[in-house]
């Protein structure tokens, strides 16, 4: 009898010291899993400030031929988003005239990134809007 309380223990410590085998697992687990959550919403957030940043960029140099044609042209916005329409007419089939002036009423946007395109298309014929 003397011998089976040792072995009690022994059995008892046994599970205990794989309890905290197994737990010691669970935390290198858990602590597994946040890092790849914290490195996968970091790549997200870069990536989206990118896309942000390249967007404003589009923005800004769309700007930037809308206020070229204003100083060239010494003309109202307006005026200079009219000749941007005409310009764009000029390199779009015939069919799609309706559109270019629905967005020169209610997107004045697309309307900007179409003339860049055409404008980086034929960089000569900026001079011409």
């Amino acid at each position: 009898m003397d011998y089976a309380i040792p072995l009690a223990i022994r059995n008892i410590l046994k599970i205990h010291i794989s309890n905290c085998g197994m737990w010691v697992f669970i935390a290198v687990l858990v602590l597994t899993v946040i890092g790849v959550a914290l490195v996968g919403y970091r790549a997200k957030s870069i990536q989206r400030r990118k896309s942000l940043e390249h967007i404003r960029a589009r923005y800004v140099s769309g700007l930037a031929l809308l206020r070229y044609i204003q100083l060239k042209g010494q003309c109202s916005e307006e005026a200079a988003y009219q000749r941007l329409a005409s310009f764009v007419k000029k390199h779009v089939p015939l069919d799609n005239s309706s559109s270019i002036e629905r967005m020169l009423v209610y997107d004045r946007q697309s309307l900007l990134q179409i003339a860049q395109g055409f404008s980086v298309q034929n960089p000569a014929e900026i001079d011409k809007i």
